[in-house]
Order: structure tokens, then sequence, then C-alpha cells
């Protein structure tokens, strides 16, 4: 090979920049999600949806019931009424202790506010939109802002 086309080979090969392949930045960490049920008083339903909100709950549904419970049955546990409202939060996991345990003050310090509250664990969710939604995660994609 003459001495010019190895000093042009050799010359590209210098010039040629190195690209590195860029990674996603991870916007944010991923905290597993519960579903909170609360059983209250219908009466006191919104109550309970506006305290729950604090726990950054953003996504919650009231469905109103009614129980099958007897007036003897009724009085023998001290309830009132039969109407009741099922109140269903995705609530992040880092925030469960907390919410229950305002709920637990609330049951007790609240006039006819007494209630029953657990959680579920959440398995999957599909979608990262999904996720974010039901854990009030605002975090925009890549490059995004808050």
């Amino acid at each position: 090979m003459p001495k010019r086309l190895i000093k042009k080979i050799t010359e590209k090969k210098e010039t040629k920049k190195v690209t590195t392949p860029k990674v996603k930045k991870q916007v944010s960490d991923v905290k597993k999600l519960k579903m909170l049920i609360t059983v209250v008083d219908r009466s006191k339903a919104l109550f309970y949806v506006d305290l729950l909100e604090q726990f950054e709950v953003n996504v919650q549904m009231v469905i109103y019931g009614r129980g099958t419970a007897n007036s003897e049955m009724l009085n023998l546990l001290g309830i009132a009424e039969s109407d009741k409202a099922v109140i269903m939060s995705y609530i992040r996991e880092d925030k469960v202790k907390e919410a229950l345990d305002t709920l637990n003050e609330k049951f007790h310090k609240v006039k006819n506010g007494k209630g029953i509250a657990y959680t579920i664990s959440l398995d999957s969710i599909i979608g990262v939109s999904m996720y974010q939604l039901l854990s009030n995660d605002r975090t925009l994609k890549e490059g995004g802002k808050k």
C-alpha cells in the first residue's frame, strides 16, 4: 500500500468521534402501590375522601352500599345505621402506615366516625402513564419538569 493511502486511513480513524450510547435516566424510583379499602358511614364518606387526599392519594372511588344485618345485630355491634360507603383508594406503600394511623385516630375521635380500613397489595399495573396516575407521580418523561 502506498504511504499516502495508509496516512489517509489512519487520519480517518483518529478523527472519528467515539459516541457512547445514551442511557435513559430513571425518572423516579418506582414505589409499590396498595389499594386502601375504607368502610364508613355514608354521611362521613366525603370527610374521609378529603382526609385521604393529604397522603397523595390521587384516585379514589366511593361505592354506596347498605348492610344486611338486622336491627338486633346493629344494636349489639353499636352501629347506628346500615347505609355505608366503601372508599377504594390507590396509595403508595410508603404512605400506608401514616394513612392507617390517621384513619384509626379519626375512627376514635370523630362523632359517628367509626369505620374499617385495610389494604390489598397490587402486584402489577399495565403502563407507565397508569402507574403515574395511581401513584400521583407528576414527573414527566426524560428531561421534563415536575
